[in-house]
């Protein structure tokens, strides 16, 4: 014969699960589906984006290492 104790448990622990089950079904997957693909193409417009500014950066420094008065013209002339 189970005891009180562990009949409580078995109670809760089907109460648990009948609850996790009930909140699976709840899930709309196509919704999900869509929610990932929205997520996955944003983040691939940010990635582009952000080589697009590398790529401007790195042009920028090397017109500004070029143009800089500091900077010799020539290896010949220091």
């Amino acid at each position: 014969m189970r005891s009180p104790e562990s009949e409580k448990r078995s109670i809760f622990w089907a109460y648990v699960v009948r609850r996790k089950e009930k909140a699976l079904a709840d899930i709309d997957l196509a919704l999900l589906a869509q929610q990932n693909a929205e997520i996955l193409e944003e983040l691939r417009a940010l990635r582009r984006e952000v080589a697009e500014l590398k790529e401007q950066s790195g042009r920028t420094l090397d017109f500004e290492r070029r143009n800089d008065p500091r900077r010799p013209n020539s290896l010949t002339q220091r």
